[in-house]
């Protein structure tokens, strides 16, 4: 297996997970993005690059992320949600939801679905 030491840095958006073993352009090998609401992206293919035990690690702070981030939501009254859901979304999308015929709680499901699938968070 290739060398791996399993790096993540929370660096104003987000935490970027790297792999220390591995230096390019003068910096750790960065392999994957978790976004504020814990959706990954990856740069690698995490099968055949990352271990299990950092995969797993990796996946847990996704869900620790992702938990976090609807938590802090939830905290918010339902109007201030769908404003705060509204304002991450480009401007498309965000006229689409306003003629969606479905509510408000409707409407929030569907943004959080829409910033969690994009990471617009």
């Amino acid at each position: 297996m290739k060398k791996f030491e399993l790096f993540m840095g929370c660096f104003g958006n987000g935490i970027t997970v790297c792999n220390k073993a591995v230096q390019e352009h003068g910096d750790y090998k960065v392999i994957a993005h978790i976004a504020e609401c814990g959706k990954i992206t990856w740069y690698v293919n995490p099968i055949g690059y990352v271990p299990s035990d950092a995969l797993l690690k990796i996946e847990h702070t996704a869900n620790v992320q992702h938990e976090k981030w609807e938590q802090w939501l939830d905290s918010m009254p339902k109007f201030q949600q769908y404003q705060t859901l509204l304002d991450a979304v480009p401007t498309n999308v965000m006229l689409s939801v306003m003629n969606l015929d479905c509510g408000l709680e409707g409407r929030i499901h569907y943004l959080k679905k829409v910033c969690y699938e994009k990471s617009y968070f």
